[in-house]
């Protein structure tokens, strides 16, 4: 893959002068050898007397023709003997400066494929090209530093949503593998290790387009590293840390100001909500899904009796916040078993007699908590034979086991890796989703499911897209003239389809933010809301609606006819044909 490198891209500030360097450093020799060659043989043949064409001695060919013929001699092409046939002693010669010139070119070859060969002659060409192609960068871009499961998902969404990206991988066995991934842009790579600071000002970190990074390594305290460095370097840049550890962003909280995300928390608290709050949950997998991906099926775990199997992290998660809402818990593991009070029954779940001691025919739920995938599943069909009713809830931690899971189709599958990279794609693309999520999480019930009922309406079948719209030159040049010139624009006037002013379109401004006046938020704000310069406003809706709505963005013909209902166009027939087009009219 173009701009893939390996190697440590911190190790070199200069990496064309390390090339040059290593060119000229490991053909010196070579070189040195073809030029006394060169020279010797094209110095004397220019001085051995010839003969003509009667026989008769004549003066050397001079240095022109003898250079002449050296080098086509060098080849072995052999043009002939000019200007006149050879005598013995040129011939002799010119044996010998044909030997000696192809043994000259041999060497020289055989080093440069060597050259081409060597490590730190090929990290040194990648490096370069890597940090050509981080200077050629001009579009708004993110750095995701490790790119295991969840990072390589992550990329994927943004590559999806046109949002360009650098990738640092430090694994080389992964970062081989990244470079048979598909995307549409052919991404930057670097074989470095994030939490270094070269590494991260090597990607890009100090570009002023560089819009955030994302520390997604499968080690806490890496990530953390990642994390001090961007806000050292680059203060008020934001950074999404995957922690799994709960304790460990307390110790540099003064540098994470940004989301750090613990799936493990996180998929607890998501799987409690299932069961008290299912509508709530099915709302937040709908604004927080893929747009353009198939809707997420409604889940209904039931209330009752649970059991745990797996109690590592993941298990020590999911056991306080169900035990937190008054559910009871049974815990199964065999490595943290001490007798005490916090594991109930000793075993991993698979083993005869094991899920019937904790409970199994009166138990409700039970969730597959382990590291390991197969041992997962079979706890699945284990539990299922032993209570066909029983709601099942199994942890996937690998993209690769996916078939298998979808075989046994169990009720709830988590997956960290699609959990974080779910959550750090809704955060990245609008910022203001987290704010409407934090609102959702105290509403209740009949509240979530009119919202989940007005998602679901949006793109029939479909997750509805969500965007962000700044009144600015550059996003919304027309309602900023408006603006300036006195007129009053609503939030009703941005859901107001361009073709027919009595129409809404296919869409829900669900937060608002003041711009040049104090940063109050309003959530679910009503179409008479009135707009100023430097508002924000987060939507969700169709992508037809979202192209249409950009119309009147733009165009100062369409928004002035969505707000007062009269088609003031002065354009030809050629514009209004196009601006039809644009709006989906066919």
């Amino acid at each position: 893959m173009a701009g893939a490198i390996g190697g440590s891209i911190g190790q070199s500030r200069l990496p064309m002068t390390n090339v040059f360097y290593l060119v000229l450093r490991r053909m010196r020799l070579p070189l040195i050898l073809v030029t006394v060659i060169y020279t010797i043989c094209t110095s004397v043949l220019a001085i051995v007397p010839g003969v003509d064409a009667a026989g008769n001695a004549t003066p050397g060919i001079g240095l022109f023709h003898a250079f002449y013929v050296i080098s086509y001699t060098g080849t072995t092409i052999g043009f002939g003997e000019i200007p006149v046939p050879y005598s013995g002693a040129q011939r002799l010669w010119m044996t010998v400066s044909l030997y000696a010139t192809v043994i000259g070119w041999s060497y020289t070859i055989v080093t440069v494929l060597a050259l081409l060969q060597d490590p730190g002659f090929r990290n040194a060409v990648a490096t370069a090209r890597f940090n050509s192609r981080i200077r050629a960068l001009r579009e708004p871009f993110y750095i995701v530093a490790g790119c295991g499961e969840t990072g390589t998902l992550v990329c994927h969404g943004l590559d999806r949503l046109g949002i360009r990206f650098v990738m640092i991988e430090p694994d080389a066995t992964r970062f081989d593998e990244l470079r048979l991934e598909q995307f549409y842009f052919d991404p930057p790579m670097a074989r470095s290790d994030a939490s270094q600071p070269d590494s991260l000002t090597a990607a890009g970190l100090l570009k002023p387009n560089c819009r955030g990074v994302m520390a997604l390594t499968p080690v806490d305290e890496t990530n953390l590293d990642i994390a001090v460095n961007v806000g050292l370097l680059r203060k008020r840049l934001p950074v999404l840390a995957r922690i799994r550890e709960p304790e460990m962003d307390t110790e540099h909280g003064v540098f994470l100001h940004d989301i750090v995300i613990n799936p493990f928390e996180r998929f607890a608290e998501h799987l409690v909500s299932a069961i008290i709050a299912p509508e709530r949950y099915l709302a937040r997998e709908i604004l927080t899904g893929l747009p353009g991906m198939p809707l997420p099926e409604a889940h209904h775990p039931p209330a009752g009796h649970w059991i745990m199997c797996g109690y590592g992290r993941f298990g020590h998660a999911i056991t306080e916040r169900l035990r937190a809402f008054g559910l009871t818990v049974s815990v199964v593991d065999h490595s943290h078993y001490d007798g005490g009070h916090e594991v109930d029954v000793k075993g991993r779940g698979t083993e005869p007699g094991v899920l019937v001691a904790a409970g199994i025919e009166k138990a409700a739920g039970i969730v597959a908590g382990h590291r390991d995938d197969r041992r997962n599943l079979a706890i699945a069909v284990h539990a299922r034979e032993l209570n066909p009713d029983i709601f099942i809830v199994t942890r996937q931690n690998q993209r690769s086991s996916a078939p298998l899971f979808e075989a046994f189709e169990g009720d709830l599958s988590m997956e960290p890796a699609k959990l974080v990279a779910r959550e750090f794609l809704a955060v990245i693309t609008t910022p203001l989703l987290a704010r409407y999520l934090d609102y959702l999480r105290n509403q209740d019930e009949p509240v979530c499911s009119k919202l989940v009922e007005k998602l679901s309406s949006l793109r029939p079948g479909y997750v509805p897209e969500t965007w962000s719209i700044v009144m600015k030159e550059q996003s919304a040049p027309a309602v900023v003239r408006q603006l300036r010139e006195g007129t009053e624009v609503t939030v009703g006037h941005l859901m107001t389809d361009p073709r027919h002013a009595d129409e809404p379109l296919w869409l829900k401004p669900l937060v608002h933010t003041h711009g040049r006046r104090e940063r109050k938020t309003i959530i679910n704000p009503g179409k008479g809301l009135r707009l100023a310069e430097g508002d924000e406003v987060l939507f969700v809706g169709s992508a037809e609606a979202r192209r249409r709505q950009e119309l009147t963005l733009v165009n100062d013909t369409m928004l002035t006819f969505v707000i007062t209902g009269e088609d003031h166009s002065s354009g030809g027939l050629l514009w209004r044909w196009v601006t039809r087009r644009r709006a989906g009219v066919r």
